[in-house]
């Protein structure tokens, strides 16, 4: 049997990754303020965000501060995120948090001449004997 095709709203592709993730709630509507950080792994990542399951609760709109790393030494990622989802999971005391890198989508507007360069493959000269 095939499944059906879900059009999904997300403008990226994600996938699949475990990397570790240490957050923080920066800024929120709410009275709460927690200045500790946290540790999670995230659920899947894309070029616009990344998902993770978290122990505390937040709620769309709260701004997180973030790092991603990989193996525990390459930083992936580091700045603030925006909360896009957050859903209570049934079985558990957890919360499934969906968030949005603050800095994807800024430069859209901006002239093709200050966007950032692509980088393409050079050709170097043979280093062949004659």
């Amino acid at each position: 049997m095939v499944k059906t095709m879900i059009k999904e709203r997300r403008g990226c592709s994600r996938t699949t990754r475990i990397l570790s993730i240490e957050y923080r709630l920066y800024k929120s509507r709410r009275q709460h303020s927690d200045p500790n950080w946290h540790l999670s792994t995230t659920e899947d990542v894309s070029p616009a965000g990344l998902s993770f399951y978290s122990d505390y609760e937040y709620r769309p709109g709260d701004i997180l501060d973030v790092r991603v790393v990989m193996s525990g030494l390459l930083e992936v990622f580091k700045g603030p995120c925006e909360v896009v989802r957050a859903e209570q999971k049934r079985l558990g005391a957890c919360f499934f948090i969906a968030l949005r890198f603050a800095s994807f989508g800024q430069d859209a507007g901006t002239s093709p001449a200050s966007r950032p360069k692509r980088i393409t493959k050079r050709s170097y000269p043979s280093t062949k004997r004659i």
